[in-house]
């Protein structure tokens, strides 16, 4: 077995057990933001990064047959098929910075935002006719939104999301996703604004309806609107919600870590047995025999 046996059978193990995440998720997101809130239905799509994980290690039916490594049986010309994700995931990349190059040239003429843009020193920018559109009670909620997305630490998921469509390129699911996960940190960043000023939430929603419109997006800022065309409604009718009281916070957390548990469970008990010929050894270079040189 070679390396590229290894890689190729780790990517598509990692790949199949996120995607058996995903659905649970994308079939739960729905319900859970309804009993338990936006902030931890959001906390969901953590399950998917776990069952990645776990499908790299050793499953049960591997345990059972004492395979030391668990692997698909390695498909012929692994190599090829490597390049060949070499290549896409090289090409998704070069997509996304094209895409964030575009929003920072736009962002620099004031042709968008408002949004929060950067990692290790985020900045929230703004349109240039942000202060004769909005009025200080709008432009104070809406940096109040921005300002949230920076304290929750939101473009770091960002920049993991954006790497997760980049290692599962070939995988429509990720790209799903994705979206998806970028539209229920927008939720969860809106019920926490709201939460510290409940009084405050006609008005946000009425700024909300205000803002919303086709700006120009990145693969890693946090906008006030995401990408594509925004679910509004759903946003809108989330802010109508009371907020959850601790008790059913605890209950629901627990919940949320329950399902990422049983989720890591069930890809690690009905995975097939991993690949049981030949296993992989590292190379050793060859040994040097120094011959007696004595008369």
């Amino acid at each position: 077995m070679t390396m590229a046996d290894l890689l190729l059978a780790a990517l598509v193990r990692a790949q199949i057990g996120a995607a058996l995440a995903i659905v649970v998720v994308l079939l739960l997101r729905g319900p859970a933001r309804m009993v338990i809130g936006a902030e931890l239905s959001y906390r969901l799509w953590s399950a998917a990064p776990v069952a990645a994980v776990v499908g790299l290690f050793p499953t049960l039916s591997d345990s059972r047959h004492g395979y030391p490594i668990t692997l698909l049986t390695p498909p012929a010309h692994a190599g090829l098929l490597l390049q060949y994700w070499a290549a896409g995931a090289a090409a998704m990349v070069a997509l996304m910075a094209l895409s964030e190059l575009r929003f920072r040239r736009l962002a620099s003429r004031g042709k968008a935002g408002p949004a929060v843009m950067g990692l290790s020193w985020p900045r929230i920018i703004i349109p240039q006719d942000y202060e004769q559109r909005f009025t200080a009670a709008e432009r104070d909620l809406i940096l109040r939104h921005e300002r949230t997305h920076i304290a929750r630490r939101d473009p770091g998921a960002n920049l993991f999301i954006a790497a997760m469509q980049v290692v599962g390129w070939f995988n429509p699911l990720v790209h799903v996703a994705a979206r998806c996960a970028r539209l229920d940190q927008e939720l969860a960043c809106d019920a926490a604004v709201v939460e510290c000023r409940p009084e405050l939430r006609r008005d946000y929603g009425a700024t909300l309806l205000k803002a919303h419109a086709a700006t120009p997006s990145s693969p890693f800022a946090c906008g006030w609107s995401p990408p594509g065309r925004h679910p509004l409604e759903i946003r809108l009718s989330m802010l109508a919600r009371p907020p959850l009281s601790l008790p059913n916070y605890i209950r629901g957390a627990m919940a949320v870590a329950l399902t990422a548990f049983v989720v890591g469970v069930v890809v690690w008990s009905v995975a097939p047995a991993g690949y049981s010929g030949e296993t992989f050894v590292w190379r050793q270079p060859p040994a040097i025999v120094y011959a007696n040189l004595a008369p």
